[in-house]
Formats: structure tokens, sequence, C-alpha cells
């Protein structure tokens, strides 16, 4: 079982940001919070949580076969608009993030970052919504 991040650390984020709104649970990793965090430094601005950990039962997860990313809480979904894109698209890929959605809702826009987990496959990848 992983160790309870010390939320505390971290200058950008805190949990409320990352829990399941299904559950209210928050296991989230931390490599993947430190990872987040440099990213989160280098680009200057806010970064709008939109989906952080989801907990297997959260309607989302459990509509489909295998568990995905946010179970394990090795990703996020952030809110973009407009430069915002291209400017965390270009940081995601500066650092070698794995996995990265990108979804075209609109106003509802957000890129998805992940880590991945072993055993997903294919990764790495790049999609769209």
């Amino acid at each position: 079982m992983q160790e309870k991040i010390k939320w505390d650390d971290y200058k950008y984020f805190e949990e409320r940001e990352f829990r399941c709104s299904h559950t209210g649970m928050c296991h989230m990793d931390e490599g993947f919070i430190n990872l987040l965090s440099k990213i989160r430094e280098e680009y200057g601005r806010p970064m709008i949580i939109t989906s952080g950990y989801r907990h297997p039962t959260h309607p989302i997860e459990a509509s489909k076969t295998n568990r995905g990313e946010h179970t394990y809480g090795v990703c996020c979904d952030v809110a973009v608009r407009g430069e915002d894109c291209y400017d965390l698209l270009a940081l995601c890929f500066k650092y070698n993030v794995p996995r990265i959605g990108v979804s075209q809702k609109g106003e509802g826009r957000f890129i998805h970052i992940g880590m991945g987990y072993k055993g997903l496959f294919p990764s790495p990848a790049i999609w769209s919504y």
C-alpha cells in the first residue's frame, strides 16, 4: 500500500483537488504529484484539476473492463483554454509524460496527463476524446 502524501509539502496542489467525486477518497501516487508539480512550476499559472483519483466504483471507472489510470492515482485531467492547451502539451512532452489525452469538448476542454502503470498498454500513447 502506498504511503499517504504529505500535501503540505506541495506549493501548488491540495488533496481536495484530487478527491474522487464519487467517494471523496484520494489515493494519488506521490511520484505523479511530483511530476505534476514540476510541470506546474514551469507552466506558471494555475492548473484546474477536473478529475484526479477515481475509486473503482466511480461510474466512469465501473463501466470499464479494466481499471483505468485514475484508479491508480497516476493521472489527472486539467482544464485548458486557448493557448494554455499548447503550452501545457509542450511541457508534457518536455517532461516525457507517457500518456496524454486531449479533450475537444469546447468549454469542457481538458488535457489528461498520465504516468501509466505496469500492464497498461499502449504506453506511451496520445489520443483525443
